[in-house]
């Protein structure tokens, strides 16, 4: 645990100022607790004052020394003995302060020298005024070692989810730019004049994805706006034989969302629908967003012979796939039927924030 994150623990942050005041309640509590009836309250608060360089001794050994070193790596042989041991140094300095320094300095008139090993004492010192202690700290430990171990599992998890989507990421920008340098290969091929269009279309499309689509999130025009990039890159490539529909609407640029989440849908339906027809081919995209629910349709007509199955579609899609589930869980819908010469992805995705 860093300090930073432990100073959340302590009283205004203090840790000083927490452990002397834990210290005081622990001579309050003490008091309340054993004092007997007809007991003068100044006397036997004195004895408790006189107990805490023995509760002292035991919690900061067991604390500091103990824990670590014998129950923290299961020597749990050790650690019983060394915590029997420890108990008895701190019931032996209680013993030696109550009949050297307590009774003869403050209540000599009231009580009778004793010898410091009187057993019945000292056991009585073990397990009836330090055990607690001891246990007490035990269990500070333990709930401690629970956090911190539950805290570093978090850490784990979160720095293994941001690699992975970091990956899943990485994967996107090579399949996409595999599709589109093709296409600009088929071009330059036929010496187009459309090839420079292509290449600043390009330009584009790599500025989005090698510097916005570093963020964790970013507005969704901003995604639609990468879409329209590469559909007027396939439909220079497809022309007239492609009939094609955007319809948008609602508050885009408010609604958050993942970069290069939408655009695998958008692939899929140039690369297995217009890629693959022997004639006309057509696609519908709708993107709408109605308060916190956004809703994408991608529709494209395809030869029935060479659609790909719903579960084997494609790198681009496997990877959106697991993007969904890693960044939005319970929070979205992904739905993808296979028609005779139709296939269609309807995404829903809840963002509470948006």
């Amino acid at each position: 645990m860093t300090a930073a994150a432990s100073k959340r623990y302590y009283l205004a942050g203090n840790r000083l100022l927490t452990h002397i005041l834990f210290w005081i309640g622990y001579v309050l509590v003490h008091t309340g607790v054993h004092i007997d009836a007809g007991d003068p309250m100044l006397e036997y608060l004195l004895y408790e004052t006189f107990t805490l360089p023995g509760a002292i001794l035991v919690a900061y050994v067991n604390l500091n020394v103990l824990y670590p070193l014998f129950f923290f790596r299961k020597r749990y042989a050790a650690f019983t003995f060394s915590a029997i041991l420890l108990l008895f140094a701190g019931s032996v300095l209680n013993r030696f302060l109550q009949e050297r320094v307590v009774e003869p300095v403050f209540l000599p008139d009231t009580t009778t020298p004793e010898s410091i090993w009187v057993w019945y004492m000292l056991l009585k010192s073990m397990l009836w005024y330090l055990g607690p202690v001891l246990l007490f700290t035990m269990v500070i430990r333990v709930t401690e070692q629970g956090f911190r171990t539950e805290q570093l599992k978090q850490q784990a998890d979160s720095e293994k989810l941001q690699a992975e989507l970091n990956l899943l990421k990485a994967q996107v920008h090579p399949h996409f730019l595999f599709n589109t340098l093709n296409n600009l290969y088929a071009l330059t091929l036929e010496a187009s004049a459309r090839a420079p269009e292509v290449v600043l279309k390009l330009s584009d499309l790599m500025s989005y994805m090698l510097y916005d689509s570093r963020s964790e999130t970013l507005a969704l025009d901003k995604e639609i706006a990468h879409i329209r990039n590469y559909i007027a890159l396939e439909k220079l490539r497809y022309g007239s034989r492609l009939a094609l529909s955007l319809k948008v609407s609602g508050a885009t640029e408010h609604f958050p969302v993942a970069p290069l989440l939408l655009l695998p849908f958008v692939e899929n339906a140039f690369k297995h629908g217009a890629a693959n027809a022997t004639g006309d081919a057509w696609i519908s995209i709708e993107i709408s967003v109605d308060a916190s629910l956004l809703s994408v349709r991608v529709e494209n007509s395809c030869p029935e012979t060479t659609q790909p199955s719903v579960a084997h579609s494609g790198i681009g899609l496997q990877n959106v796939r697991r993007r969904l589930a890693l960044l939005y869980d319970r929070e979205h819908t992904l739905d993808i039927v296979q028609e005779p010469g139709r296939y269609n992805v309807h995404l829903t995705l809840n963002n509470t924030t948006a």
